[in-house]
């Protein structure tokens, strides 16, 4: 029997600061050969210019790593008269007008181009009050923001984030199966997943013909009723019972590490690392 090609392993540089380059080395030195970018120099990504785009491009060139996805804000975000909870967006604003959102769908897809990744991430609206509470699958921004990226050469990936609008399993299924067919594709974080209750053996099977792109975090339940995050492997997602079957439905994934443990982010990701090296069957390049 042919083996099946090896899943690959992806580190975001952020995760250690605002200078990419810790991040890029520590990715070296864990033998990990591709990058995801969301920011850097204080800022996110898609809000920088050119020339500090072409530099971050080029201090991974010089470390042999490329980049595999910009993970963009696009579509977390909201109307300016709406009042959006707490969000994290890296530095760009939850509140952006209708009639500005092309401009950064343009953006953001000019800055995978010039980072060379072939993937961008989006969400799907931010849920505040429900009368100004946006449907992304009816948005007729989306059909134009599809028809941008296959013009570029990159894929568009919604993320199920539960602050947004699209996170439990039978809208991802609605929208995904609506717009596959224009290039839209599942950035699937597994830990979101478990955080709405629904990271089981049947709704992965059911999103996994779908996945482009995994996200990998992990977190214990604190006495406050919130989240301590830890190492992938370490907490309550359920990465031992479901990523052998992601994987068994769709080998060859990238799995991005993303930790969010702020006191030990190198030591968190090289845990991190090593837990997926050892879980994801076949292994991880």
């Amino acid at each position: 029997m042919e083996a099946l090609p090896a899943s690959a392993l992806v580190l975001n540089p952020d995760e250690l600061g605002p200078d990419p380059v810790p991040g890029m080395d520590l990715a070296v030195k864990l033998g990990i050969g591709q990058l995801e970018i969301r920011s850097a120099e204080g800022a996110n990504v898609v809000t920088l210019p050119d020339d500090r785009l072409r530099h971050i491009r080029a201090l991974a060139d010089e470390r042999g790593l490329t980049v595999a996805a910009l993970a963009s804000p696009l579509w977390k975000w909201c109307l300016p008269e709406a009042a959006p909870g707490r969000v994290d967006t890296f530095g760009f604003s939850t509140k952006v007008p209708r009639e500005e959102r092309l401009s950064w769908v343009r953006r953001a897809v000019e800055t995978a181009v010039i980072l060379g990744a072939p993937i961008v991430r989006v969400f799907s609206h931010l849920r505040v009050e429900p009368e100004l509470t946006e449907h992304f699958a009816n948005d007729p921004l989306l059909p134009q923001a599809l028809e941008e990226a296959n013009r570029a050469g990159v894929r568009l990936l919604l993320e199920n984030e539960p602050v947004c609008t699209v996170a439990h399993v039978e809208p991802l299924l609605e929208v995904l199966d609506r717009y596959e067919e224009q290039g839209l594709g599942l950035w699937l974080d597994v830990a979101n997943l478990h955080e709405v209750g629904e990271a089981t053996p049947e709704t992965v099977r059911a999103l996994a013909p779908y996945a482009g792109y995994v996200h990998v975090k992990d977190y214990r339940p604190s006495a406050d009723g919130g989240r301590a995050f830890c190492p992938a492997g370490e907490g309550c997602v359920p990465y031992g019972e479901v990523l052998p079957l992601l994987h068994a439905a769709r080998p060859a994934l990238p799995y991005a590490l993303e930790t969010h443990v702020r006191d030990t982010p190198a030591d968190a990701l090289t845990a991190g690392a090593a837990f997926l090296r050892s879980a994801v069957p076949g292994g991880l390049a």
